[in-house]
């Protein structure tokens, strides 16, 4: 999703132009919640990134697109997108003044059981138009638009997942490992990880591919990489070597690396390109 909403979402940063709608009981093993946010039309583009919760983001209205730029490729997207795996370097493009932007974040075992993927489905496209799933899962997107409240909205895809959900058998091991993972906020190896869930690093693998669609040390590289991001754009003060040391990378430089990786940019040229867009609001 895009990762202004994803630090709100880690900060529990919530007002009256963003919050979060708890799903109903029943589908709390699904879901874990549904996302409003007002979007300004001054700030249009965005770094798109993924903390290891699928994600179904749709726009204002369905004829209203917006364009994907990956590092090789750029495609339009017309009233929603899927988005899932480990995202790197991908922005996207409001070309509509749409606003708000409807976010339903799930549990990633739930999430490919529910629409029939493989895990790996979005690995290589980590952001795909969600028609293409929708279709072959009788989701009706012209259905969904169809509703103008957010309560409408919940309502119709709370009442998809209760009709079309079957029973998930992600493994009870799995889920601790991934809630050792989320509470540690990245700060291990995959060897430790191994050793706090009690299992072998062949066992592990296997059940991240199957369920995950993410290596071990890919989820925990998303963690880390997503905690260190926040301290850098909260803090005035950019120490990358403090920042790195405290998110638990061995020195900024491994830091660096990954924060190329996922926003193809250095820290510095990053925060600029932030600085512009906090520039346009104010203006």
């Amino acid at each position: 999703m895009p990762i202004n909403y994803l630090k709100k979402i880690q900060l529990g940063e919530f007002n009256a132009d963003g919050y979060r709608i708890s799903p109903a009981t029943e589908l709390e093993s699904v879901v874990e919640g549904f996302y409003i946010f007002a979007r300004d039309p001054m700030d249009n583009t965005h770094l798109i990134f993924n903390d290891g919760f699928p994600v179904l983001v749709f726009l204002q209205n369905r004829e209203d697109t917006v364009m994907v730029t990956g590092q090789s490729n750029a495609f339009e997207i017309k009233a929603a997108w899927a988005s899932a795996g480990s995202i790197k370097n991908i922005y996207v493009k409001y070309n509509n003044n749409t606003d708000p932007i409807f976010i339903v974040r799930f549990y990633p075992g739930a999430f490919y059981r529910l629409f029939g993927l493989d895990a790996l489905y979005f690995r290589y496209n980590p952001v795909a138009p969600f028609e293409y799933i929708a279709r072959n899962n009788n989701f009706s997107i012209k259905g969904f638009f169809e509703h103008n409240s957010i309560e409408e909205k919940v309502a119709f895809v709370e009442t998809y997942v209760q009709h079309s959900f079957t029973e998930i058998d992600t493994p009870e091991t799995l889920h601790k490992t991934l809630n050792y993972i989320h509470k540690i906020k990245g700060k291990s190896t995959v060897r430790n990880v191994t050793h706090d869930a009690g299992v072998n690093y062949k066992w592990l693998e296997r059940s991240f591919v199957q369920h995950i669609g993410l290596l071990p040390k890919e989820y925990i590289q998303l963690q880390r990489f997503i905690h260190a991001y926040l301290e850098l754009v909260g803090n005035e003060d950019v120490n990358l070597m403090r920042i790195a040391i405290s998110n638990g990378y061995y020195d900024a430089n491994h830091f660096l690396k990954d924060f190329k990786a996922y926003t193809g940019k250095t820290p510095l040229e990053y925060l600029k390109f932030q600085s512009h867009a906090d520039l346009r609001q104010i203006s």
